[in-house]
């Protein structure tokens, strides 16, 4: 086996020592013994071999080995040397047995240990005497709830219809129950759904008002009502087949006109008939 040294080993590679010593000990490669000297130190051929092929390095041809003049004599050891595996067998049984002997010993320990005695409950004084609550009088005993009136549920707001004029700038019939309805005013829809109703709420571009239907009028006639300044003013508007909606603007810019005159008003009667007047 060849050994290079490690002066001629840096030297092959073109590395330093310091980079050389890094190498070995990343592929765990170890320093072989000089074959001349066994004071010096260095690296096979075959390591050498196998640096230069992970580090991608050229490595020129290695030195001959001269051959050996004189025979190598291997080393003798001495006899402590050779019987220290013997020595470290015996060790560790003798370790195995002293652990064992602890560990007897510790459960013959805890056998013979007292128990703990739990400490004796508290005395507990003696306290005045508790009186029992005396029984309510007959003055203080909350009344049965038998006896008590029962309150009759209030009734519902009666809700009537309404139209009105919505951004989208046409006329929509609500009814409180349907939601929507699917006609506009004008139509035959319309006169037919007025014809049966008693009254509803018209919100239109110049005001508005409730509308009252007359029942006891000819063909069913209609009038207006809205209280202006605690004054009730009542408007008569057309019967069924000719209530339109240019009736009911009318009448709602009519009412809507009370609103800028003067507090005079407060003097009349509490309704006051704007309508045209039977002769």
């Amino acid at each position: 086996m060849t050994v290079v040294s490690v002066a001629d080993a840096c030297r092959l590679l073109g590395i330093d020592a310091k980079t050389l010593r890094r190498w070995l000990a990343d592929a765990q490669l170890p320093l072989q013994d000089h074959p001349c000297d066994g004071r010096k130190k260095g690296v096979s051929g075959e390591h050498l071999e196998l640096l230069a092929h992970l580090h991608h390095r050229h490595l020129d041809a290695l030195p001959e080995e001269p051959p050996l003049s004189v025979p190598m004599v291997q080393p003798s050891l001495p006899a402590e040397l050779l019987a220290l595996p013997e020595t470290l067998a015996t060790l560790q049984a003798q370790i195995a047995a002293l652990q064992q002997q602890v560990a007897t010993l510790t459960s013959l320990l805890q056998q013979h240990l007292p128990q703990p005695v739990s400490p004796p409950p508290p005395v507990s004084q003696p306290g005045p005497a508790k009186r029992s609550p005396k029984p309510p009088s007959p003055a203080h005993r909350p009344r049965s709830t038998s006896s008590a009136p029962t309150k009759t549920p209030a009734k519902p707001a009666h809700v009537i219809p309404r139209v009105e004029y919505d951004p989208n700038g046409r006329y929509v019939v609500i009814c409180p129950k349907r939601g929507v309805l699917p006609f506009e005013p004008d139509t035959p829809e319309w006169f037919a759904w007025v014809a049966k109703q008693d009254s509803f709420r018209f919100v239109g571009k110049g005001g508005h008002f409730s509308a009252h239907h007359e029942w006891r009028v000819p063909k069913g006639a209609w009038r207006a009502h809205r209280k202006i300044r605690n004054h009730n003013h009542i408007l008569r508007l057309a019967p069924n087949q000719e209530l339109t909606v240019a009736v009911l603007e009318q009448a709602a810019q009519a009412l809507q006109a009370h609103l800028t005159e003067p507090l005079a008003w407060r003097g009349f009667p509490s309704e006051v008939f704007l309508g045209p007047q039977k002769s």
